[in-house]
């Protein structure tokens, strides 16, 4: 028999594939082996979809019988939107399950591989690093019922993040936009300011090899000031403007009308849309992966609030001098996390996790 992991880091392959696509879901991969060839695979497409052991074995018909599964995340036992994955695991005569994560979910939380094991299915728990860690964002949403926030900044190497006067220049080569774009695909949901819809007038959807992707993307627009021309109102999937009470009625009205969710949040004692109720907002819509990309203001506030779980400052080979644009108002000290340096083409990447 071959290292169980070698099939779990096949399985953790499928997964990836729809990482982004699944919420509130996890996203799962799975494989079938019988004397240690793979018969079948199988991954959980979207919330709804059949789970990836039951798209596993379907796919591998009487074959499945004697079979063993590699599974990325511990097998549901319960009824959702689906019938239990167990269930089907047990009738079809599967002999044993790996797994490479245990199921955070109160519902499965260690129930589902004692399911089994009850019902004559061996299973084990293979602890796979890389597995633990695409998962550690559907841990986080399960624990706090809030979305993992991911971060993104490009600086000079001074520390500026526009031209003079404030005028938005692109700071970063061909290698780190593909970087952005695939964290965009494997986010459940974007976020972005106004201003940055003002200054930039991004598309904010993902890009990759001649595909184009749309995102649920959310914008933090007190005022109701998103114009209707702006291309995000294309290229988004759903579109949600949160703003203050005091925000146009009649300006709100017209923008629902076109389709736009317009949410009200409540304001801080210095005027600013509370950030901490937006988070709470967006877990509630069952969002595990959120990324956020905007300027230096919306970065800091982020910081400030603690609400961010991994920040990636990309870092450009430029100088942009005294009368560009800084980002950085007041100080921050990253020492203690978890933090790597990446280079990709010429740019750097500070990437840090926090603790």
């Amino acid at each position: 028999m071959k290292n169980p992991e070698i099939y779990l880091e096949q399985a953790l392959k499928l997964a990836e594939i729809r990482r982004g696509f699944c919420a509130p879901n996890p996203a799962v991969g799975a494989v079938l082996v019988k004397d240690d060839q793979i018969i079948s695979m199988g991954f959980h497409k979207k919330s709804g979809s059949p789970h990836a052991e039951v798209e596993a074995i379907n796919s591998a018909g009487s074959s499945a019988k004697g079979a063993n599964l590699y599974v990325t995340l511990e097998p549901c036992c319960h009824h959702g939107k689906t019938p239990p994955c167990t269930e089907l695991i047990v009738k079809t005569g599967i002999k044993a399950v790996y797994y490479g994560s245990i199921d955070p979910n109160p519902n499965v939380l260690n129930k589902g591989a004692q399911t089994l094991q009850e019902s004559g299915v061996d299973c084990f728990l293979i602890a796979v690093p890389k597995i633990r860690s695409f998962y550690e964002s559907y841990t986080h949403w399960i624990t706090n019922k809030k979305p993992w926030v991911t971060i993104k900044l490009a600086i000079s190497l001074d520390g500026k993040i526009s031209g003079a006067k404030g005028k938005p220049i692109s700071l970063t080569g061909e290698g780190l936009k593909l970087y952005t774009h695939e964290f965009r695909r494997k986010s459940d949901a974007l976020l972005t300011t106004i201003n940055t819809v003002l200054y930039d007038n991004p598309q904010m959807n993902v890009r990759l090899a001649n595909k184009i992707v749309k995102k649920p993307i959310y914008i933090l627009d007190s005022n109701l000031s998103f114009p209707l021309d702006a291309r995000i109102h294309r290229t988004a999937k759903k579109l949600t403007l949160f703003h203050i009470k005091s925000a146009d009625k009649k300006r709100k009205k017209a923008l629902i009308e076109r389709n736009v969710h317009c949410i009200e949040i409540r304001k801080t004692k210095r005027g600013t849309l509370d950030l901490e109720e937006i988070i709470d907002m967006i877990g509630k819509n069952g969002i595990h992966d959120l990324w956020v990309e905007s300027g230096g203001k919306c970065f800091q506030s982020f910081l400030c609030k603690k609400l961010v779980q991994h920040a990636l400052i990309y870092i450009a080979p430029r100088i942009l001098g005294a009368q560009s644009g800084s980002v950085f108002h007041m100080p921050f000290n990253f020492q203690g996390q978890r933090i790597q340096w990446h280079q990709i083409g010429e740019d750097a990447v500070c990437d840090i996790k926090f603790l």
